[in-house]
C-alpha cells in the first residue's frame, strides 16, 4: 500500500488534538497498571499530568514503554517526565496545555504542588480509525498504511 503518513498524522490530530480521556497502561516486573486520565496530542506526542509520587511516575522510571487506548484506537510509546509545569523550560508547553485543558486546568493541575509533573509520551506506533479507514502508523520510520476496516464502534 502507499505510504499515507501525512494523512495519518492529520487523522491523529483530528482524533486526539484536543483533551481526550484515555486509558494509559504501564508495566513493571510483569505487573500491568492501567489508569484513566486526560490526554492531549500534539505533533507525535501525547501529554498527561501526574504527580511524582503516583505509580505512573514510578513505573516509567523503571520501564518507559506505555500503551494508550481509546475505544478501538491503540497507541504505544515511550514516556518521560518533563518536570513541573512552572519550570522555565516548560513555559511554552504549559501555556499550550493550559489552553487545551482550559475548562478544568486549575482543578486538574495543582501547580502549587511541588509533586506535579508533565509527562510526555512520544508515539512509536499507533492504530487509529476514521469512519471508513484504519491506519497503522509507524512514527519511527515515518510510514503508515491504510485499509478499509471500520472500527467496531466510533468513540470520540
Amino acid at each position: 500500500m502507499d505510504n499515507c503518513f501525512k494523512r495519518a498524522q492529520e487523522v491523529m490530530h483530528d482524533n486526539f488534538g484536543h483533551v481526550v480521556e484515555m486509558c494509559l497502561a504501564s508495566c513493571v516486573e510483569n505487573n500491568v497498571s492501567v489508569r484513566d486520565l486526560n490526554t492531549y496530542y500534539n505533533d507525535g506526542k501525547f501529554y498527561v499530568l501526574s504527580k511524582s509520587s503516583n505509580s505512573l511516575m514510578h513505573d516509567i522510571a523503571v520501564n518507559p514503554r506505555v500503551g494508550l487506548c481509546h475505544g478501538s484506537h491503540n497507541i504505544y510509546g515511550t514516556a518521560r517526565s518533563l518536570g513541573h509545569p512552572l519550570e522555565a523550560k516548560n513555559a511554552a508547553l504549559r501555556k499550550l496545555l493550559k489552553k487545551q485543558f482550559s475548562l478544568n486546568y486549575d482543578e486538574y493541575v495543582a501547580e502549587h504542588d511541588t509533586e506535579m509533573r508533565i509527562v510526555e509520551i512520544a508515539v512509536i506506533t499507533a492504530e487509529t480509525f476514521t469512519r471508513y479507514h484504519r491506519y497503522e502508523i509507524d512514527f519511527v520510520k515515518g510510514e503508515a498504511t491504510r485499509d478499509h476496516t471500520q472500527p467496531v464502534y466510533i468513540y470520540r
